[in-house]
């Protein structure tokens, strides 16, 4: 902040305070909000006003110029809102008023209205500059509450944190519109192996590493590839068609002549020329015959497919897979695929792209574990989803129609009627028998979570309550 600073008094929804916070964090140079007069003693309110959002901005541009921008982002904002079916009640007035001030530490006189939250009897949301003497075996999580959404205090935050506490027994974690990341740090102090959160706000990604960071959790920089569609052709999954050229490939011995679809030749060069970086990655191992001085060739055509990385003479098949690989049109494809190169006589390697990217040496080592096994025959092996996942969370700019991985155990602290349209989006990135927190859902709005919940063939295992919010946890049964 410069010598102003201006302060804007925003009349809402006392309900709605921290989705609406996000629109000054995500379109202006916001420096933090508070609900006006209002002070939390644990999880009860023991002084509270009119529901005002007081919301401080840098003073970088002219009041002119700023009163503006506020006018018409608010106005976009809440028929965003309206659209999307909240009702007028529901959103307050949004009547404001703006003043510029002289400089003075606020950001002190805001810290005094928070405390030490107890979400349940074992875990505690801490703010950064108190002083706290933990309980035995309590989890503590230290943030500095206003700069993201989910600082802890709000009660769609409390629910996920809840379920976790109840519902996680291990194993890896998807926080989809992670803010703050407050759920993320907790999944990990409760024992998640690897947690994987994602938020459409580019403002909260380096606040959620730095929460991490803050609270002892390993934050993983590499970004995973897995959650990008890799590369897309067509092909067949019939026999290799007659036609096309032949060759026998050296090492398969004379019986073991096979077709080279004519354009797979031509795509696999393609492919060998635009490679994708857990490729890039795995065949600076393999090339020059580093790895058990065995010769890997690239994106090899065979039949009608076209394998990553074919060591001929060692009949060995090493596979690169993104998340999408999980869904059922290609899971039956992959099988179809893997019987035809088993058939040829290959052992078939299939890696997940995350763990070439978090623990890269961990893979060489499983692979030449196959390689050196003398009883290894014609097999598929597959290096569980997950293994070798370096311990920590990963942060990135993102929603759940872009992840492809799969995980144990899913959060999403989300509202209302984007739950509902998002609902497939989070069932795909869910694992058999999976459990997912469902929050941000006002109680008279569950309908169209439940009804999304259905759509999608979810079972709800609970139904949590908290004030005016309701919060579903689910289970994918298939």
């Amino acid at each position: 902040m410069g010598n102003t600073y201006y302060e804007l008094k925003l009349k809402i929804n006392p309900l709605m305070e921290d989705f609406i916070s996000e629109i000054f964090f995500e379109n202006f140079d916001c420096d933090g909000v508070i609900l006006a007069e209002e002070t939390y003693k644990d999880l009860e309110m023991i002084d509270t006003t009119e529901g005002t959002l007081r919301v401080f901005l840098e003073g970088n541009d002219t009041y002119e110029d700023l009163l503006y921008d506020i006018e018409n982002i608010l106005d976009l904002s809440r028929q965003e809102f309206l659209d999307r079916g909240l009702s007028e009640l529901e959103l307050g007035s949004w009547e404001f008023t703006l003043e510029e001030k002289r400089n003075e530490d606020w950001s002190v006189k805001w810290k005094e209205k928070w405390d030490v939250t107890h979400v349940t009897g074992k875990i505690a949301v801490v703010p950064d500059w108190i002083e706290y003497q933990p309980k035995e075996n309590e989890i503590v999580i230290k943030l500095e509450p206003g700069c993201a959404f989910g600082t802890g205090t709000h009660q769609t935050t409390q629910l996920c944190m809840k379920a976790l506490e109840k519902y996680f027994k291990g194993g890896t974690v998807a926080d989809i519109g992670m803010g703050s990341g407050i759920l993320s740090i907790l999944a990990k102090k409760l024992g998640a192996t690897y947690v994987y959160g994602c938020d459409t706000d580019e403002t909260v990604i380096d606040v959620a590493k730095e929460n991490a960071t803050k609270n002892g959790v390993n934050v993983l920089n590499n970004p995973i590839e897995g959650s990008k569609e890799l590369k897309e052709f067509e092909t067949t999954t019939h026999p290799p068609l007659e036609g096309g050229s032949k060759s026998t490939i050296s090492g398969w011995g004379k019986k073991a002549q096979h077709l080279y679809v004519k354009n797979n030749i031509k795509l696999a060069k393609n492919l060998r020329n635009n490679a994708t970086e857990p490729e890039k990655i795995l065949w600076s191992y393999l090339s020059k015959s580093q790895l058990e001085n065995i010769k890997f060739r690239r994106q090899q055509p065979i039949g009608n497919y076209i394998v990553d990385f074919m060591a001929p003479r060692e009949k060995i098949i090493i596979e690169l897979d993104g998340g999408h690989h999980n869904q059922n049109d290609n899971i039956t494809y992959d099988k179809q695929r893997d019987n035809y190169l088993k058939n040829c006589g290959f052992t078939v390697i299939r890696i997940w792209n995350n763990s070439i990217y978090s623990n890269i040496e961990g893979v060489i080592q499983y692979i030449k574990n196959i390689i050196n096994n003398p009883t290894r025959k014609s097999e598929i092996f597959t290096l569980p989803q997950g293994e070798g996942i370096s311990d920590g969370c990963q942060f990135e700019l993102g929603s759940a129609d872009k992840v492809t991985e799969k995980f144990d155990f899913v959060v999403a602290n989300i509202l209302h009627f984007v739950l509902a349209e998002i609902m497939g989006d989070l069932k795909n990135i869910m694992k058999e028998n999976a459990l997912m927190s469902l929050s941000g859902i006002l109680d008279e709005k569950k309908q169209m979570v439940l009804d999304a919940i259905a759509r999608e063939d979810l079972t709800i295992i609970e139904e949590i309550h908290q004030d005016q919010w309701t919060s579903y946890v689910v289970r994918r049964e298939k």
